[in-house]
């Protein structure tokens, strides 16, 4: 069978966006000497000669008045625009036709403010010239927002940094209200703090780069340090070796010289202790913002002192920024150009030593990989303390609830269960009345034995317990020991030490299988390395640790696949990063990293020639597997001839800073790179996050709600999430884009889709400019959005989106994943929608093996598949193959739900229904009943695959108008039929609410209204690891 969606190429990432299929109303514009025109007025400003798209040449003065035309034809107007389209037709139509393009992208009028290209493929206009292009971003004030950050002309160099994060540790937050004013004061500050940060780390980068400064040492010698203020800058080269880099990059202590073992015994205080002040309370980890640049890193810290005259103040001064993140510093904007736009004419001689330089990287750490095995020290991230204390809450509150029941169902158990050996006596007593003789004098004279032994015992674990309590009390503060200890858990009794090793062995035995359960049941659903790293450091879990997850994600391929290609581009990174830091000029770089991408990322060759090429794959393929074990403790076998380079090489390009021209690289090819391919390096910035914990925590009460069904609690919690966003974060950040996006997902599920994609596309506006054009929350609100958009007919627009959805899948998670599943079911909804049920069978299809391959064929997700083909199949009257599908699911749902489960329930509905329609079928053919589609329902049993090879576009298209009144009109009835069984039923994920009743409302419905009714109980996890409803 032919593939079911053409292979994506990345010279096409940037046509969706692209308008060049239409003639540009202006071709050219230039401005004149006014000594050329004649009659030159008192009030004209300049003079402009326009080229339009018909070929003619317009001169318009610009004057006090307006605009007025030079020439024999005198137009005047007080637009430029209005002018142009007077002028000529040619020209209105031309802009008449751009604009409805423009406009096309979003129907609902929440025009985009500009195009900022923040990913690692620049626009096919700056790869031709990068030089002359104007650096990113180019919009200003008036197109919401001058993208380029705070301080750049050094006005905030000297604010108090130390006495402004001091006051805001200080302001109160008890109430929601305080935490909002005091959550804003500290984005604002926080925000300011950054953007000053990187432009004072770029500068100090630059200074060593121009200097002679730029002297190779030791990796931990400081090259430059520059105190402005309360801020200090430290420039350090990086290392020309490959290192195990080991732990966590702690904000505000890599200079502070604490220990591996001292941070981990700090961040697990921490965590074990957080609350919704944290992040804000934590003065020394947001006051650090590290920057790595072209082979350096920067670190600039706030190191003043607290001015007590000032610090008993309770408030901050600082600007509001009404516009949020749109004013935030785009981190594109002070990137390094490096090359591009150039033809293929480097130094063979130069391409040969760059080379040699990247296998005496590799080779050099290869040595020291194999004289070198010590496992490195472990280290903790907060957030496991505070993972962990909210599991040791639920199993407490667990294990109460159990013993109530107990004790509800034996009383006089209870009463004695859990008094201790030497009281066991008694319960023997009660049991035994008569035998009071020797027996019990034994049992009391152990009872004594013992009781004087339990004393002993816990007069030994008092003073232990009260060493430990008094050891916490001096390592933490006294509002964080009270936490701890009403948190109920019992872990303000233990020691430092006694903690860590619990963490730890709460790490191995219950955060890492659960987070592969999560996967399992796709409560989680990563679908490239940022995502899948985000959701193990929100849960404290560190990236060493993704060998681990290989091994348990047995059942998992897709997560396998994640894992390895992320340990792979991670060990990938650190080569390209001793190359780079390797470099000693700057105009080097683009030559030396294509040689790298080309060493890691290219073929070995099959020509006669290929034996260097080889002996690079052997040298480069027994590297990796040294580094793999020794960093992540895992063995590569023959993973990486399956690699997905693309992916790779995207992840690689965003942790190193990369831009490169979009083209189609051959990966087959020994070269595939050129050094006219790099474009620039920008910064990678690494700081603390600061948003509004109260935001956070309604967004997650609206996320329980959706998937409990409880869609009136769901609207409140993220109508009240989406205010405190825009609150504290602004109505530009990507915080706030998430809001947005859940929002938009709940009011889906209440069937207000108008509303559900102006909220989307708001979302997709943020995370397109905030994010990049190709991060995973931007690819899901492509995938959401075109779900809505279906939903409200706009069948076209939908197709574009999901369409866009799916290439951009292709090149994070690949082909074989659950998401790209789920999109198949997507397209097949919009297909079927447009008529085309058998491209539609083809997609869902392709979703089924998918979803078996992926999760195992007794999946409730691969039930889903089942399901949707069962329908589709319906629709073409083959009613015995929807009966066997049918059986399928709800057999599979049997096994995994259970019977009373209400998508249990509905399977069984279904399956009765098509059972019906199979006999009526039945009967009509063995009456002569003529009926429609009898040729493909004679195919009963055939199977999927064959109903597909036997199906042709020219049989589907040939029904008639009256087949389809008749499927409409199956459609009522069945939605009549379904309506009281499922009315006011609430399932996992979605309830059922208004489309039956407006299916049967209206005559004019599409059939492929009921075909998306279905899908209201199923659902599947969404990028950000959410589970939403894919359809309603």
């Amino acid at each position: 069978m032919a593939a079911i969606h053409p292979t994506p190429k990345l010279s096409e990432f940037y046509d969706f966006f692209s308008f060049s299929y239409l003639s540009p109303p202006i071709l050219n514009l230039r401005k004149c000497d006014p000594k050329d025109v004649e009659g030159w007025r008192d009030g004209d400003y300049f003079v402009m000669q326009i080229k339009i798209c018909n070929g003619k040449l317009i001169q318009v003065v610009a004057s006090i008045k307006g605009f007025y035309t030079v020439g024999k034809h005198f137009f005047k107007s007080h637009s430029l625009l209005d002018l142009l389209q007077n002028l000529s037709q040619a020209f209105a139509n031309a802009y008449e036709s751009l604009m409805k393009a423009f406009v096309g992208h979003n129907k609902f009028g929440n025009l985009p403010y500009g195009f900022r290209a923040n990913t690692w493929l620049v626009p096919p206009p700056v790869a031709e010239c990068p030089a002359n292009f104007p650096s990113f971003p180019s919009e200003d004030e008036e197109w919401g927002g001058n993208g380029g950050g705070q301080g750049r002309n050094g006005e905030y160099d000297l604010r108090p940094w130390a006495t402004d994060f001091s006051i805001l540790a200080s302001l109160p937050c008890k109430t929601e209200e305080e935490r909002i004013i005091r959550d804003r004061k500290a984005f604002l500050l926080h925000s300011q703090f950054i953007d000053v940060s990187i432009f004072k780390a770029v500068a100090a980068i630059q200074h060593v780069m121009n200097s002679r400064l730029n002297v190779k040492g030791h990796p931990d010698s400081v090259l430059h340090e520059h105190r402005t203020g309360d801020l200090s800058i430290l420039v350090k080269h990086d290392s020309e070796d490959v290192k195990l880099e080991c732990g966590v990059k702690v904000a505000g202590h890599q200079s502070s010289g604490m220990t591996t073992s001292e941070i981990a015994r700090r961040n697990l205080l921490k965590g074990i202790t957080a609350d919704e002040n944290v992040v804000v309370h934590d003065t020394s980890a947001l006051g650090t913002v590290i920057v790595r640049h072209c082979g350096y890193t920067a670190i600039v810290s706030v190191v003043g002192d607290v001015k007590k005259e000032k610090s008993g103040a309770r408030d901050i001064e600082i600007d509001d920024q009404p516009d949020g993140g749109a004013n935030a510093l785009n981190i594109n904007g002070p990137a390094e150009v490096t090359g591009g736009g150039q033809s293929n004419q480097s130094n063979l001689i130069d391409s040969k030593s760059s080379r040699c330089l990247v296998q005496r990287v590799i080779k050099e750490n290869l040595t020291k990989l194999e004289e070198n095995s010590a496992a490195p020290e472990r280290t903790i991230r907060w957030e496991l303390g505070s993972c962990w204390v909210q599991y040791l809450q639920k199993q407490e509150t667990s294990t109460d609830a159990t013993s109530k029941g107990l004790a509800n169902d034996q009383e006089a158990e209870a009463a004695v269960k859990g008094l201790g050996k030497q009281f066991k006596f008694l319960k023997k007593r009660d049991k035994k009345p008569s035998n009071i003789s020797s027996t019990v004098e034994k049992e009391d004279n152990d009872s004594e034995l013992c009781s004087e032994d339990v004393k002993s015992n816990l007069g030994q674990e008092s003073n232990v317990e009260l060493s430990s309590e008094m050891e916490l009390k001096h390592l933490i503060s006294k509002e964080a020991f009270s936490r701890l200890e009403q948190s109920g858990t019992g872990l303000h009794l233990k020691s430092a030490e006694e903690l860590i090793k619990m963490a730890c062995k709460y790490y191995d035995d219950i955060a890492l299988p659960k987070l592969v359960t999560d996967f399992g049941s796709l409560e989680l659903s990563p679908v490239d390395g940022c995502t899948l790293t985000d959701f193990m450091h929100l849960r404290g879990l560190q990236m060493h640790s993704l060998g681990r997850v290989v091994e348990l994600s047995e059942k998992l391929p897709h997560i396998q696949s994640l894992c390895i290609h992320e340990m792979i581009t991670r060990a990938f990174k650190h080569v390209v990063k001793a190359v780079v830091a390797s470099v000693e000029k700057i105009e080097d770089l683009p030559v030396v990293i294509a040689s790298t991408l080309n060493f890691l990322l290219g073929s070995c060759g099959v020509d006669v020639n290929a034996s260097s090429a080889n002996d690079d794959y052997l040298i480069k393929l027994t590297w990796l597997r040294k580094f793999l074990g020794a960093k992540f403790g895992w063995k590569l076998k023959d993973e990486f001839q399956h690699l997905r380079k693309l992916s790779v090489l995207r992840g690689l390009c965003y942790k190193i800073g990369l831009e490169l021209v979009p083209r189609d690289y051959d990966m087959e090819c020994q070269e595939p790179f050129r050094s006219c391919d790099i474009i620039s390096m920008y910064p990678v910035c690494k700081h603390v996050g600061c948003s509004s914990a109260d935001g956070r925590t309604l967004l997650e009460s609206s996320k329980i709600a959706l998937d409990k069904g409880k869609l009136e609690d769901a609207v409140n919690y993220g109508t009240k999430a989406l205010t405190k966003m825009i609150a504290v974060c602004g109505p530009y950040h990507r915080t706030t884009a998430s809001a947005y996006s859940l929002l938009a997902v709940v009011l889906y599920h209440t069937g207000d889709f108008n509303q559900a994609a102006v909220y989307q596309q708001k979302a997709l506006d943020i995370n397109e400019r905030e994010l990049g054009l190709d991060h995973p929350d931007t690819m899901k609100s492509y995938g959401d959005l075109s779900v809505f958009y279906y939903r409200l007919q706009h069948m076209e627009m939908a197709l574009k989106y999901v369409n866009r959805a799916l290439f951009l899948l292709h090149f994070t998670c690949g082909l074989s994943h659950p998401n790209t599943a789920a999109t198949y079911i997507n397209v097949a909804m919009m297909e079927e929608g447009m008529g085309n049920v058998h491209v539609a069978l083809r997609y869902l299809h392709e979703a089924l093996k998918c979803n078996q391959r992926l999760l195992g064929a007794d999946h409730i997700q691969t039930a889903a598949s089942y399901h949707a083909i069962a329908i589709a199949l319906s629709l073409m009257e083959a009613y015995s193959l929807s009966v066997q599908h049918e059986q399928t699911t709800l057999k599979i749902l049997q096994a995994k739900l259970g019977p009373d489960d209400l998508r249990t329930q509905d399977a069984a509905a279904w399956l009765e229904y098509f059972e019906s329609k199979a006999l009526e079928q039945q009967e009509a053919a063995r009456t002569g009943t003529p009926k429609p589609d009898a040729s493909i329902a004679s195919k009963g049993h055939l199977s999927v695959s064959d109903l597909l090879n036997y199906i042709s576009p020219d049989q589907d298209s040939k029904g008639s108008d009256v087949q389809r009144k008749q499927r409409r009109s199956k459609v009522l009835q069945i939605s009549d039929k379904t309506h009281d069984t499922r009315n006011n039923l609430q399932t996992d994920g979605a309830v059922f609410v208004d489309a039956t009743d407006k299916a049967t409302a209206t005559v004019d419905i599409n059939e492929i209204e009921f075909f998306s009714l279905i899908w209201s109980s199923w659902t599947c996890s969404g990028v950000s690891g959410t589970k939403v409803s894919f359809f309603p």
